[in-house]
């Protein structure tokens, strides 16, 4: 045997099949379990940092990027393209002709087919028809000879789900190289085209800009967080051209990337939301989320001033103050509310008092950004892959030979019928016999 024979035959082997598909099930296993793309600050804190070094070097992180399974991927498809190079001939031919006589199946007669003689009272046209509605229409006829082929096309079935794999392999390799999973944190009323991968950090360029429109967190009576809906827009050229609600399992998908809803959150608290009011017009009144330090105009009596924090607070002194443009100093009172829990918080400077309302909360929606570019591609081939192991499987098929003679006596035709089942012996031999009951009734 030649090294080449031997390169084939070791390449086109079952038995590397079925290893290769068991390798790459139990590290696909693997991928599973440990969860794929996640940053490595996540993974140090699952495993910790020992674990985390050696789950790294034999590459459990990236399994479906990692040399190893993409060399199991890439021999899977050599061994399917070897074995069916090796066998569509013989599969093209068993199909399309030309094919064995029936002298040539009785030589090679393979134990798994059926012989069976019947004696026809009728003359060898009219047999020919009884045989034909039985077995339907011949792919080969000669004057003593019929052969019948059931369900032929179907053996091409093993052909296309070896391709479907190959189909469903190449999409998965291409999903590693030119997909992406990333992540951002987007605030209220901010946009951004810019993601950055949980794998190694780097920056991913999106091809449209995310703008956060509102965030809002709903709860169930008890107060337990019930979802956590974002509202944001797609701006392609400075235009919104879509926009969707997104939550938890109910991502939103737009030109082949998918932004899911992952996590929610606000910003440390930057300015102090200032109600001002005239006392002498009530009607005149203005909001002034104030930064510490910045000048700010009270839209009142042209007064003009700053939010100041007090480095050392007193006791029970309130931490922060209103610095006028003249340089006048108010500090801030508190006045409890009749039967409510927060008490008033204010300055006032002639007839213009400053309420303290709270602190501004700037919310911002943790959202991840995948794009499974080949998904098509997989899809397809898992399509295939379905179809062609049900036409396998389902649809049965055999081959039968009949030849037709004179009997001794030239009175009647010998009728011998050869058959033979490629798979689902029982249900064959099966309507096999059911089909010689009926010939031989219709012959006799």
């Amino acid at each position: 045997m030649t090294m080449l024979s031997k390169l084939n035959k070791f390449f086109s082997s079952v038995k590397l099949a079925i290893f290769l598909f068991i390798a790459i099930a139990a590290f696909s296993m693997v991928g599973t379990f440990i969860n794929q793309g996640d940053t490595a600050s996540q993974y140090r804190t699952i495993f910790g940092p020992q674990a985390y070094h050696v789950l790294y070097w034999l590459g459990f992180l990236n399994i479906y990027g990692s040399w190893y399974f993409i060399g199991l991927a890439a021999l899977l498809v050599i061994n399917l393209v070897t074995a069916s190079v090796n066998i569509f001939p013989h599969t093209l031919k068993a199909v399309f002709g030309p094919y064995p006589s029936f002298k040539e199946m009785m030589d090679k007669k393979s134990p798994k087919a059926v012989y069976e003689v019947v004696e026809s009272k009728k003359n060898a046209g009219e047999t020919k028809k009884v045989l034909n509605e039985k077995f339907g229409k011949p792919f080969s006829e000669t004057e003593n000879e019929l052969y019948y082929s059931k369900n032929s096309i179907f053996r091409f079935s093993p052909y296309i789900a070896h391709l479907s794999v190959i189909i469903i392999i190449i999409g998965v390799i291409l999903n590693v190289k030119y997909g992406f999973r990333s992540y951002t944190n987007i605030k209220v009323g901010e946009k951004t085209d810019v993601s950055y991968s949980t794998k190694n950090q780097k920056p991913v360029k999106l091809p449209f800009m995310i703008r956060l429109d509102d965030y809002r967190t709903e709860y169930y009576k008890d107060g337990i967080p019930k979802s956590y809906i974002s509202k944001i827009s797609i701006i392609k050229n400075h235009v919104s051209v879509a926009e969707k609600n997104i939550e938890v399992n109910h991502p939103f998908t737009y030109g082949g990337i998918t932004i899911y809803q992952a996590s929610y959150g606000h910003y440390k608290p930057t300015a102090a939301k200032l109600l001002i009011v005239s006392l002498k017009n009530r009607k005149s009144e203005k909001v002034v989320y104030a930064e510490f330090g910045k000048l700010y105009d009270a839209g009142i009596n042209n007064i003009k001033f700053r939010f100041i924090p007090y480095k050392h607070p007193g006791k029970d002194e309130i931490p922060f103050y209103i610095e006028l443009s003249n340089k006048r100093i108010l500090k801030f009172n508190v006045l409890p509310y009749k039967n409510k829990s927060m008490p008033l918080i204010f300055a006032k400077y002639h007839d213009v008092v400053f309420l303290y309302n709270g602190v501004k909360n700037y919310y911002y929606s943790g959202v991840e950004i995948t794009k499974n570019a080949y998904t098509s591609v997989v899809w397809f081939g898992s399509i295939m892959l379905i179809a062609a192991l049900f036409f396998s499987f389902f649809f049965n098929h055999g081959e039968t030979w009949v030849k037709l003679s004179d009997s001794k006596d030239g009175k009647k035709t010998r009728v011998e019928i050869l058959a033979v089942p490629k798979k689902k012996f029982e249900s064959f031999y099966k309507n096999f016999n059911k089909k010689i009951a009926g010939i031989k009734k219709d012959l006799s």
